[in-house]
């Protein structure tokens, strides 16, 4: 048996009905038959003819009709969907490095006073570090300093390390 693979130019191509049309387009412009005989049928007075009926019948013929249009090769319709889709994404994207989503939770053990045995620590790939704030300042202070001798090394994936050799 033999396999061909599709290339996806073709797969993306619109099948023509009748002349140049396409079957959408031929959905919307006979879309306005069958709803003004709807209309007709079962708005007051029932299958009589008034001037209200006629002209929703025209302006359900219009809308139909402009959405059958095609603009750069795409149909009105489509657009109105691309542009619908993008106006009604959300606006910003709020980004929280500390949402728990998706993360492990681990819950501490408690000690009990019964227990004397030293509670196991959970390691953790990166040292936790506790900071007051007059080691934050100090060391604010020392990355300010002229004398301090500091470098930066980048890693391959974007990290950026600090190392602070010598301060005088």
């Amino acid at each position: 048996m033999r396999t061909t693979i599709v290339p996806a130019q073709v797969t993306s191509v619109e099948d023509r009905i009748a002349g140049n049309l396409s079957f959408k387009q031929l959905l919307l412009m006979i879309a306005p038959v069958f709803l003004s005989m709807a209309l007709f049928v079962f708005l007051p007075p029932f299958a009589g003819y008034k001037i209200y009926k006629v002209v929703i019948s025209v302006l359900i013929a219009i809308i139909c009709l402009g959405l059958a249009l095609r603009i750069k090769g795409r149909l009105v319709v489509d657009w109105v969907m691309i542009l619908s889709r993008y106006n009604l994404r959300p606006k910003y994207f709020v980004y929280n490095k500390n949402d728990s989503t998706a993360r492990k939770v681990i819950a501490k053990k408690q000690a009990r006073p019964a227990e004397q045995s030293e509670p196991q620590k959970a390691q953790s790939p990166m040292p936790q570090f506790v900071y007051n704030t007059g080691d934050e300042m100090s060391f604010e202070e020392r990355l300010i300093n002229p004398a301090a001798n500091l470098h930066f090394t980048f890693s391959k994936k974007g990290g950026l390390r600090v190392h602070v050799k010598e301060v005088k």
